[in-house]
């Protein structure tokens, strides 16, 4: 039975909505502050296939990678929304993330009361804002928590009322958070038990399966139909199978506490606050349903963390309503562990405590980047000497030197330029990290990239002579790399060096200054133009 010092005092204001709408309010405004922030890789990727299924050009017919289609067609509906830019992706970011912090209310105050929903909700707004977890770019994991919270919110009001329709329309977000990534498939086994357990119902856990499938074989199907399955399914099970197999699991436990001190920098508070909100979560009189769902949340989202033992800081996006939720249970239980003798108000007050404080800490610890710092200043912050901020100006000289029927080629691993110069690649290879890895394929993928670059013959190449755009990793064949120097030296010229000097000086040299050019670091990408209009190849 509950504490009556856990139960909120009748108001005429919604508290909880307006806690929720204010939250809301202030990462919508920080969102927007930083929406001109330079795409990084993953988002060129994803921004440049998504403009191309605009074009009617569908996935992997000219731009591979590993990963599932569907925050490509996310993407896409971005791109036609809020329009083809930085600024645009991120401003769709806003919204998802928006929705995502409502449903994160739904679902706490379903499972747990309305105070812990909207604690959850707003630490969850928090947290999903935070720079250590990538937060501010629009990666795929972004997406993935809106279906997944789509999902849950649709099974537990199929639960309360046993609507068919309410079953499958779970099962169908959960299907389409497999889509916008393959880690999302741990939800699928949580989303089958939500529905079990009460009555040890199959045909519940049917219906579910059905939805999941939905949406899996509607893209499966047009992926066929346009004639990029068998590409697809190389790229996305075959290559993806060996990419997640080659980092050792001895290494995996140094690796994920190495990454969860990164990722905790600023929000250490708040994960202090769920180990708390764990505990109280069984030991808090809270009712088996909620306990059970959330710490199945909290389960399935660590192990969409480990596949590949990568660890890497926007995963743990993932992670991220699980914790949001057990703040929630902390908030809520705590009045039931204080002494009788302590004040309602005095109980809510340090109950409050719990969010407000954390909150508090992180925005102290992270307020130059929050309010202060321009969004190119925050990229090389987080990102470092990656080319960044310098692929806009080399992709702008691009779309004005070339017309729209012309190819251009990256030889490296930086497909923003594909989407800001918007030009169709001379090759699928998007990334070359997948050809610098101690996997089978990659001698085949070399190759395959060499010829599709000699055949199409580019108008103009961008080389980036740059380490984060290769990753090379000892024993690596760079066969490629050496190649790719002796077939720009002989069949193209420079136009554009570009030497990144460090975090706050960069040297952009043009034409004839770029081909005296001198530099004094190893950090430098070229841009070259093609010689002649004749076929031209290089030794291997």
């Amino acid at each position: 039975m509950p504490d009556r010092r856990a139960v909120s005092p009748k108001s005429a204001v919604p508290w909880a909505l307006v806690a929720v709408a204010a939250a809301i309010v202030f990462v919508a405004l920080v969102r927007l502050r930083v929406a001109g922030i330079p795409l990084e890789r993953d988002e060129g990727e994803y921004a440049y296939a998504g403009r191309l299924i605009l074009e009617g050009i569908p996935p992997y017919q000219i731009a591979y990678n590993m990963k599932f289609p569907g925050t490509y067609y996310a993407y896409a509906l971005i791109l036609a929304v809020f329009g083809k830019t930085a600024w645009g992706i991120h401003a769709g970011l806003l919204a998802v993330n928006a929705a995502s912090i409502a449903l994160m209310f739904l679902v706490g105050r379903k499972l747990l009361g309305e105070r812990a929903g909207a604690a959850a909700a707003v630490s969850f707004a928090f947290l999903s804002v935070d720079r250590w977890v990538l937060g501010i770019f629009a990666h795929a994991t972004h997406f993935v928590v809106l279906a997944v919270l789509v999902g849950l919110y649709a099974l537990l009001r199929a639960l309360e009322d046993g609507r068919v329709w309410k079953l499958v329309a779970g099962g169908v977000a959960f299907g389409v958070a497999v889509l916008l990534k393959q880690h999302a498939a741990i939800f699928l086994p949580l989303a089958a038990g939500i529905v079990f357990w009460p009555e040890k119902s199959m045909r519940r856990v049917a219906w579910v399966a059905f939805g999941s499938v939905i949406p899996v074989a509607a893209v499966f199907v047009t992926l066929w139909a346009e004639g990029v399955f068998p590409t697809f399914w190389f790229w996305t099970f075959k290559y993806a199978s060996a990419y997640v197999s080659y980092v050792p699991a001895a290494q995996a436990l140094s690796s994920l506490g190495s990454a969860f001190a990164y990722i905790a920098t600023a929000s250490w508070a708040s994960w202090i606050v769920a180990g708390f909100g764990l505990f109280a979560l069984w030991r808090g009189g809270f009712d088996l349903r909620a306990r059970i769902v959330v710490t199945g949340l909290l389960l399935a989202s660590f192990l969409a963390v480990l596949p590949g033992f990568f660890f890497r800081a926007h995963y743990f996006i993932l992670m991220l309503p699980a914790v949001a939720l057990l703040i929630g249970a902390a908030v809520a239980a705590l009045p039931r562990f204080l002494p009788r003798s302590v004040a309602p108000r005095l109980a809510l007050g340090l109950s409050l405590a719990l969010v407000l404080v954390p909150i508090g800490t992180y925005v102290a610890a992270e307020r130059v980047v929050l309010f202060t710092l321009g969004t190119n200043e925050i990229s090389r912050e987080i990102y470092g000497l990656n080319p960044f901020i310098e692929a806009v100006e080399i992709a702008k000289y691009l779309k004005e030197h070339t017309s729209p029927d012309d190819r251009i080629a990256v030889v490296g691993s930086e497909p923003e330029i594909y989407f800001y110069a918007d030009r169709k690649g001379a090759t699928g290879y998007i990334y070359t990290y997948a050809l610098m890895e101690p996997q089978p394929y990659a001698p085949t993928m070399q190759d395959s990239m060499m010829d599709e670059v000699e055949v199409a013959h580019p108008l103009y190449v961008v080389f980036p002579w740059i380490e984060q755009s290769w990753l090379p990793q000892p024993g690596s064949d760079q066969k490629i790399i050496n190649w790719g120097r002796r077939y720009v030296r002989q069949c193209y010229e420079p136009v554009i060096a570009v030497e990144i000097l460090s975090e706050y000086e960069t040297n952009i040299s043009y034409d004839e200054a770029a081909r005296t050019y001198q530099s004094t670091t190893p950090n430098l990408v070229y841009t070259f133009k093609r010689k002649s209009d004749a076929p031209c190849k290089a030794p291997r």
